[in-house]
């Protein structure tokens, strides 16, 4: 049985949408777990009225927003104790095609060295999402050249072999880390990297399952014959400057934890994120209100031992 977790914030018609193309789309045995994490809009309700017929849709209210990992930890918890053999964690914005899960859980489940599997992800225009395999590590020079602007210089090939530019879309293939808008994990190796990092409230998670997956010695695998449909940003265009003010903290937090990289080797990443900051309060009143909130938030994490913010120098 396939256990299906759908993280929803706010979004509660995406999640109806992504729910109802699950159940249209496959045949197998599942159990979907809906986690709204402390929507206030009504979400809850709503959800909950909309499947309360299905038994086998489980709408479950987390009594704060505690981000994705966190947020997603509370579904894969209950679905490990409900026995589910697969694990499929999706965005509320993602449209699932027809057979996209069989041919996941066709894939995980004939590779025994296989602990995750990921789709072929198309963006709203039907294009292919090129960067949703990472074939290395991210490390500070992938962070630069890129997960920045800086990748239009495709500096010693860094920007085209992170993300495997030069090779197919429509062949399986092992990558590194896979998108966490959408990807398949066996219970054995989802017992093995969960509870996942929740030091991180919004991006990063990606990469850091891929440091844990490559511990386990599973392989994680692209399997284009799976293809889903991803709506981007469809939660996070939300909370408007939050989004962008997440991804600074979760990103020094990822490099000064799992890189161990020291304050001053993470400036020249963290000036470009401050760049991108102004550059968007020129555009958006959200950011200009939340400036300093940035910028208190970001550099007390940039320069604390951790990266979470605490005292004791980077």
């Amino acid at each position: 049985m396939v256990g299906i977790i759908i993280l929803n914030y706010i979004a509660y018609k995406e999640t109806i949408k992504c729910t109802r193309s699950i159940m249209e789309t496959y045949s197998g045995p599942y159990r979907i777990y809906i986690i709204d994490n402390d929507s206030k809009n009504g979400s809850y309700n709503k959800l909950t009225k909309e499947f309360a017929s299905y038994s086998n849709i489980r709408i479950i209210k987390n009594d704060k927003n505690s981000g994705y990992s966190a947020g997603n930890n509370i579904g894969i918890k209950q679905a490990i104790k409900d026995d589910c053999e697969y694990i499929l964690i999706s965005n509320s914005d993602i449209i699932f095609h027809p057979n996209s899960i069989e041919e996941m859980h066709k894939f995980i489940g004939s590779h025994e060295n296989v602990g995750i599997v990921g789709p072929k992800i198309l963006n709203k225009a039907g294009g292919v999402e090129i960067k949703s395999r990472m074939f290395s590590k991210t490390g500070i020079r992938e962070k630069l050249f890129a997960r920045t602007k800086l990748r239009a210089f495709n500096y010693k090939g860094i920007y085209r072999n992170y993300y495997g530019l030069d090779k197919s879309f429509d062949e399986p293939i092992e990558v590194y880390a896979l998108s966490g808008c959408c990807f398949m994990m066996s219970k054995k190796i989802a017992k093995l990297i969960t509870p996942l990092d929740e030091n991180t409230f919004l991006y990063e998670e990606e990469v850091i399952i891929g440091i844990r997956a490559e511990k386990t010695g599973f392989k994680t695998y692209y399997v284009p014959d799976s293809v889903v449909t991803h709506y981007h940003a469809v939660s996070s265009k939300y909370i408007g400057a939050f989004s962008l003010i997440h991804l600074v903290n979760s990103e020094i937090y990822y490099c000064k934890s799992y890189l161990k990289l020291k304050s001053v080797h993470i400036l020249p990443i963290y000036l470009f994120r401050v760049a991108l900051y102004i550059s968007r309060c020129f555009k958006d009143s959200n950011y200009r209100r939340n400036a300093i909130v940035f910028l208190k938030q970001t550099q007390n994490r940039l320069w604390s031992k951790d990266g979470l913010g605490k005292v004791g120098g980077g």
